[in-house]
């Protein structure tokens, strides 16, 4: 068994006074302030480089491949760091880990925004990760012990998934908005410096509160199972993240089997390391707890639909509708609001409802989704936002106290002598439940563009031949080569890229036909959006309906449940 060092790194006051408890308080959450802003920014970042990666292939000369490794190589480096920074945590003490952790993702932040080629960029995205993956690591442990009261320890979880699930939505908001206002002259390279400022911020507060505040235990650190942990995690993420991308080749199925069998040699191998050396990276008598299990499952589905919910959302808005990243996240707005609003209101609602908050937080998304099915309309798409804001407030509040309310459930069901494993098994498993849940309904919605393709495409390229007929006798050939590719884009494994061969915007004209190309072009590119619209609209508006379903199976057991 592990032994607790006797000595702190720092001196702590005597509990049983309730003068010395006073600062002990404040400080507590000083210190929470300061994983407040680094869970933000982590959370951010993992969202806001979507918004500027035009503008990074066309600074830096990146290719699509290149383009792709700066979204998935943070996340999967997120995921994998996450289980061995718990032990190193745990062994290192919480606190100073977090301090440095904090420390390296803000330096990762500036050699982002400094990077002068693609490869150092990516490079990086995966150490802005790893560290990112290291901070997160953290929390669960950190406030378990430095607040002692149940109350505020509710409350400081519930701030904590407001903070998380708020930051998710908002990256998108605050890349546009960065990327408009233009700071600097610095283009694209803001969305990585504009850590640096709340980064340092944090990183005061964490020295002065949290170095120290939680004492080391000496343990193995377990070198076997953090490279199976993260092998397995590494195939498993980075095969869900890009398996759409390489339209579900052989080369990643092959990767998602083997990451099963590799995490199952991960769960034998801690299984024998508990009996042996007593220090296991992740406590196998967790998953011999039905309770403990039943909350992972839960995470799994409420981050999975969750993150299929926002993935698809923007997609439909941004290719569908034509928003702009930032059209799109002023759009959500309300939503973000509504999250932070409940999560407040959690540790309240605890009283009287118990575990049957997140029952009510499934049924206030499940109005959401029916909103999203009266508002938007796919021939012509079209958006009813007044008809959408009450159900954004409404699913944004239920999702905000769905998601607290399971924080805190989670954590309960963890026993005292395990919380140093759940502090990087849960968010761990929040990854999982992300990349499962995009994967899946992704492959669903992205299928559904393809089956409304032809139709669309026909429709429209029927109404192009006429309305260029007056203007060009190529109006037979332009509708002809429209049809041909809007099909072969939308029905590819990436609709939302031209395919090669159809990006026509460097066509040569002949003297005095300016006017006229200006003119097809604009007629063409109108038609695209019309047929963009019409799939994806109505691609969105079938995932909602099955995003529903799932709602309604998983959310009945707790509707129905007696408050506990």
């Amino acid at each position: 068994m592990s032994t607790v060092e006797i000595r702190r790194e720092t001196a702590v006051p005597a509990q049983d006074s309730p003068q010395a408890d006073r600062p002990r308080n404040a400080s507590a959450w000083v210190a929470l302030t300061a994983i407040f802003i680094a869970v933000f920014m982590q959370m951010v970042d993992a969202t806001i480089v979507t918004v500027a990666v035009p503008d990074i292939v066309r600074d830096l000369g990146a290719s699509s491949a290149e383009s792709s490794l700066m979204l998935t190589g943070y996340t999967v480096a997120l995921a994998c760091s996450l289980l061995p920074s718990a032990r190193l945590g745990m062994r290192w003490g919480r606190g100073g880990f977090f301090t440095a952790a904090l420390g390296l993702f803000v330096v990762a932040s500036v050699l982002c925004g400094l990077a002068p080629t693609p490869l150092t960029l990516i490079a990086a995205r995966v150490l802005q990760g790893a560290a990112a993956g290291a901070v997160s690591a953290q929390p669960i442990a950190i406030i378990t012990a430095r607040f002692a009261d149940t109350a505020r320890r509710n409350l400081a979880f519930a701030l904590y998934g407001a903070t998380a699930g708020t930051a998710a939505m908002l990256g998108p908001l605050v890349g546009g908005l960065l990327l408009g206002a233009n700071p600097l002259g610095l283009g694209w390279r803001s969305i990585f410096l504009v850590n640096l400022i709340p980064g340092v911020i944090a990183l005061a507060l964490a020295v002065r509160h949290l170095r120290g505040s939680v004492p080391r235990e000496l343990c193995s650190l377990d070198v076997a199972g953090a490279v199976l942990a993260a092998a397995g995690l590494f195939l498993l993420i980075y095969g869900l993240s890009v398996g759409r991308e390489n339209d579900w080749s052989p080369t990643i199925l092959a990767m998602l089997v083997a990451s099963v069998a590799v995490l199952a040699v991960f769960a034998l191998h801690e299984k024998r390391s508990a009996v042996r050396s007593g220090s296991p990276l992740v406590d196998p008598g967790l998953f011999a707890s039905r309770r403990f299990l039943g909350w992972i499952v839960a995470c799994l589905v409420v981050y999975g639909v969750f993150a299929a919910y926002l993935f698809t959302m923007s997609i439909s808005l941004q290719f569908g509708l034509g928003y702009t990243a930032l059209r799109t996240g002023v759009t959500t707005l309300p939503f973000s609001a509504g999250a932070v609003v409940g999560a407040l209101s959690a540790p309240r609602l605890a009283a009287r409802l118990g575990d049957r908050m997140i029952g009510m937080g499934f049924v206030l998304f499940a109005i959401l989704l029916l909103g999203w099915l009266v508002a938007l309309e796919p021939s012509p798409a079209s958006l009813s936002w007044p008809l959408l804001l009450i159900p954004l407030v409404l699913g944004g509040f239920g999702v905000g106290v769905a998601a607290a309310r399971l924080q805190i459930a989670v954590v309960a069901a963890v026993p005292e002598r395990s919380v140093h494993s759940a502090s990087g098994l849960v968010p761990a498993a929040q990854q999982i439940g992300n990349s499962l849940g995009v994967a899946l309904i992704g492959i669903l919605f992205f299928h559904s563009v393809a089956v409304a393709a032809p139709d669309a495409v026909a429709n429209e390229q029927a109404a192009l031949k006429q309305g260029l007929s007056a203007t060009t006798p190529f109006a037979p050939k332009i509708a002809d080569e429209f049809g041909r590719c809007a099909t072969l884009q939308l029905q590819s494994a990436t609709p939302e890229r031209t395919p090669p061969g159809c990006d026509h915007s460097g066509s040569a004209s002949g003297q005095g036909q300016t006017a006229l190309l200006e003119q097809v072009t604009a007629t063409v590119a109108d038609s695209a959006q019309t047929v963009a619209g019409t799939v994806f609209v109505s691609a969105f508006r079938t995932t909602a309906v099955v995003l529903l379903a799932l709602v309604a199976v998983a959310g009945a057991p707790f509707v129905l449940r007696r408050r506990r």
